[in-house]
């Protein structure tokens, strides 16, 4: 099988599972909102400040997000005791029972058997991996503001890494 035809596969597998959790969720959140609380749903009480950079977007377009966000119910904001000019986002308790539909298809990798699914795993973690350098590369940019981004995760959640690290174990880095 050649490249092209195993990443128009890998294409049309995750254009799938967009359309699947945008259908299930768009009555409720955006992906960008999901973001939010599943980040908050690890950790509350983050700063606008430090979820943006998490995030890597603009503090004025999370601000956006989490006015739509606190609309809704999900969030609410709180000003910092030590400081009054940082602003923290807390999760209600409809933000804490949050649901994602996307988690509920994990069910699709039901057709391999465990050892499969070591295999598949291992397979996504060196292609994910070959990605990640390809990035480097091409802009030197990107391994810096990963680096940031790790230790902004290190620092808010201890040993729980940002999901573009999770096939960073000892063996895959060079």
């Amino acid at each position: 099988m050649n490249n092209e035809l195993l990443y128009l596969k890998l294409f049309r597998l995750s254009h799938m599972m967009d359309i699947n959790n945008k259908r299930c969720n768009e009555k409720t959140i955006t992906k960008g909102q999901g973001r939010i609380l599943m980040i908050l749903q690890k950790k509350d009480g983050i700063s606008t400040k430090d979820l943006a950079e998490i995030m890597d977007i603009r503090v004025t377009s999370l601000n956006e997000t989490l006015n739509k966000l606190e609309q809704k119910g999900y969030v609410k904001k709180v000003k910092s005791e030590s400081d009054k000019r940082i602003l923290l986002i807390y999760l209600t308790d409809k933000g804490r029972e949050f649901e994602f539909i996307r988690l509920k298809d994990a069910d699709i990798f039901n057709c391999l058997n465990e050892k499969e699914k070591e295999e598949f795993g291992e397979y996504l973690n060196r292609v994910t991996l070959t990605y990640h350098n390809k990035m480097k590369t091409k802009n030197p940019e990107f391994e810096k503001m990963f680096k940031h981004r790790q230790e902004l995760f290190k620092k808010h959640f201890g040993d729980i890494k940002p999901d573009e690290t999770w096939f960073l174990n000892k063996k895959n880095i060079k």
